[in-house]
């Protein structure tokens, strides 16, 4: 192994700057020298420095009662502090909520139902059976963010939204400006669920299906969101719905197709009334 010299070093201190040590005054080598000469016969003499330990008496601390009782009214404390913040933001953050929204209309996102398919189409005395599978895209296309905390879709025969067949739900979710989401739902009903009083309008869907090979639908829409701004925040609630979304079937079969797919809703959109709760 190749042999290394050492570095000279010079020591540094926490900033980086050199320690520069000066050499001893020649005035004391001078003094030494002298004291040497003048005193050789004299006795040598050794000062010894000494040290003196200090002890540590029970009055330095603080007694444990008394740690107790700072601790004590720190907590305290801090509960006041709390309890402070949360009535203010109790009171405040609704009338700001308010008072930062817009003066404009809210803008609406898009709702699209990209495709419905319709299967185990069966009626009957005991009602209406069947069950629609369908896909839908919902684009933010112009809020900063919308937090879309409740999505109901009901479905519903022809263009009356009182005839409704089946509901299903979409989970929460939240669309940054320009994101979109997929959402895959299913709608069914199994007849005995029915009343009395809709037999009448599964006849009529019978007779539909049996003259034309196809069934008309409509769909609502209701949701709760929660517009984000650059500078504000405020609750809304849109209305989307699409009518005459015809189902064509196959021949001879219990099941059929959306036959426009990719429609788009229309979407009504308003803010919601100011409230604290």
């Amino acid at each position: 192994m190749a042999s290394s010299s050492s570095p000279n070093i010079e020591p540094q201190n926490e900033k980086d700057h050199i320690f520069r040590f000066s050499p001893l005054p020649q005035s004391e080598t001078q003094v030494t020298d002298t004291t040497d000469e003048n005193h050789e016969d004299l006795p040598l003499s050794v000062s010894v420095e000494s040290t003196i330990t200090r002890s540590t008496t029970p009055e330095d601390y603080y007694d444990s009662e008394d740690i107790l009782s700072i601790s004590a009214r720190t907590c305290e404390m801090f509960q006041d502090l709390l309890g402070l913040t949360l009535l203010i933001m109790l009171i405040f953050l609704p009338l700001y909520k308010r008072l930062g929204s817009p003066n404009d209309d809210p803008v609406p996102p898009v709702f699209v139902i990209n495709s419905m398919y319709l299967s185990n189409f069966t009626t009957g005395t005991q009602g209406l059976a069947a069950t629609w599978d369908a896909k839908f895209t919902v684009v933010n296309t112009n809020v900063s963010s919308i937090y879309f905390r409740r999505v109901e879709f009901t479905l519903f025969y022809k263009q009356n939204p009182e005839d409704a067949i089946s509901s299903a739900s979409s989970y929460p979710f939240y669309l940054d400006l320009g994101e979109y989401v997929k959402l895959h739902l299913k709608f069914t009903t199994r007849g005995e669920g029915m009343e009395n009083d809709d037999q009448p309008l599964v006849e009529e869907m019978k007779k539909d299906k049996k003259k034309d090979g196809s069934l008309s639908f409509g769909m609502k829409v209701k949701v709760e969101a929660i517009y984000y701004g650059e500078t504000w925040v405020s609750d809304v609630i849109m209305s989307p719905h699409c009518e005459d979304l015809k189902v064509q079937f196959v021949a001879n079969m219990d099941s059929g197709k959306l036959a426009m797919p990719n429609r788009n809703f229309s979407v009504p959109v308003q803010w919601k009334p100011f409230s604290f709760f």
